[in-house]
């Protein structure tokens, strides 16, 4: 099977779904579909978590795309971050000095997260299936934030702003399409890994996590030639992470 990206022709809009992820992965809808729903009632992020989207405005969506021998690796929801930046920016350019990638998954408007990422994947043969989730929250008022997610925003609070999920849409089926052939082509992903430096969230901060139960402390020191997360703990060892820590946070 040769590869198939996501088609601009493609799109499924939906008012009310329990998760994009979970719908799309039916083999009613073959690769190259996206799914945009109004309303998700069951998302789910990274290890299970729920994903609750907020806000007046948000992007919900799912895409299904069909590779043949595909390595993936943590750097990929990395590069599905950073072509979500892109359609974001490319909308909203005043954002560009804040809008950051926290390692793997999520990107944060300074210090709150607006968007998560989850990336699913099924292989049968030669054919891998990738099931990429979006969600982002588009615009909203902070007041109406649950007090249970602290770190939470939204991308815009400004009315004048609103109202540019389609326009945002449209410029994010092709750089989902181009984060994919630039992790396949080894050049491309030296070139992009330098851009993900620069989106990269607490890089050169101290940051904490857990270790069998234990607080620990290191600096970010950046990605790994595939995207793992380096740190350097204060006796100056190296950590090369292919995974989040447990409670990965910032100390700054």
């Amino acid at each position: 099977m040769p590869n198939v990206f996501l088609q601009p022709e493609k799109g499924i809009f939906l008012n009310s779904v329990t998760s994009t992820n979970s719908l799309i992965k039916s083999e009613e809808f073959p690769h190259g579909t996206w799914i945009v729903a109004e309303e998700q009632t069951e998302g789910r992020g990274r290890r299970e978590r729920k994903w609750e989207v907020l806000g007046e405005e948000s992007l919900i969506f799912s895409g299904k795309i069909g590779l043949e021998n595909f390595d993936g690796g943590p750097g990929l929801s990395l590069f599905i971050g950073t072509a979500v930046c892109k359609a974001i920016l490319s909308i909203y350019p005043e954002l560009a000095r804040e809008l950051k990638i926290k390692w793997p998954n999520d990107l944060y408007l300074g210090n709150k997260k607006v968007a998560g990422i989850l990336i699913e994947s099924e292989v049968i043969g030669s054919t891998v299936t990738l099931i990429i989730g979006i969600g982002v929250n588009l615009y909203g008022k902070k007041e109406t934030i649950p007090s249970h997610l602290t770190d939470a925003g939204f991308l815009n609070t400004n009315p004048d702003r609103a109202g540019k999920k389609s326009e945002i849409l449209e410029k994010l089926i092709p750089t989902l399409n181009e984060a994919i052939l630039l992790w396949k082509d080894s050049e491309g992903r030296k070139k992009e890994l330098i851009l993900l430096n620069e989106l990269l969230l607490w890089k050169g901060q101290s940051v904490s996590y857990t270790e069998n139960g234990t607080p620990q402390t290191a600096t970010l020191e950046g990605l790994g030639e595939n995207g793992s997360l380096i740190l350097k703990t204060p006796s100056g060892t190296r950590l090369d992470f292919i995974d989040s820590p447990d409670d990965f946070h910032s100390l700054n």
